[in-house]
């Protein structure tokens, strides 16, 4: 270990942590209680516009018994108003870790994150990786969810959050 905080004796429990959307209180909570004690430092990613395949999205929706509100999405977002709205969720969930006691900071990825979460978990030297997103029934049971990906490439443990609740994806 040539880690310089781990060789002090003063270790901090790194977790890289992607998310879709700004995390919510419950979220943040969870995560600073997670590890009980232990200091935890967290990097929190939010893609600018996160990749999504229409066909997946409504399965999902009807898998859960919702139907899409399209409203919202119909309306065309330029880059800069999707990086601006991303980096919002970014200091929107930084706050709300740091009110929960935890050192935390973030950026912007791009519409697929994960390269980019790769890259960070290295840089970074995460111990853990934690995703949080909405229920995502077919891409969880197919397997092409971030998380998935992320235990495919990376030798970390990936926790899968569903956001807002208790419940774990595995």
């Amino acid at each position: 270990m040539s880690d310089p905080q781990r060789l002090k004796g003063t270790f901090v429990y790194t977790i890289l942590l992607l998310t879709e959307d700004a995390l919510t209180e419950h979220d943040a909570q969870r995560v600073a209680t997670l590890h009980g004690d232990e200091e935890v430092d967290v990097h929190v990613l939010i893609p600018a516009d996160a990749e999504h395949n229409r066909l997946i999205e409504a399965l999902d929706e009807v898998a859960l018994g919702r139907l899409l509100d399209r409203d919202d999405d119909d309306e065309a977002h330029t880059p800069e108003e999707e990086e601006q709205d991303a980096m919002h969720a970014v200091n929107e969930s930084l706050a709300l870790l740091t009110a929960a006691g935890v050192e935390a900071h973030g950026s912007v990825t791009g519409s697929d994150p994960v390269p980019a979460a790769v890259e960070a978990a290295t840089n970074d030297k995460s111990d853990e990786v934690i995703v949080v997103t909405p229920p995502h029934i077919v891409e969880d049971g197919l397997h092409r969810d971030w998380a998935s990906r992320l235990r495919d490439e990376l030798q970390l443990p990936v926790l899968h959050i569903v956001a807002g609740t208790d419940r774990v994806v595995s």
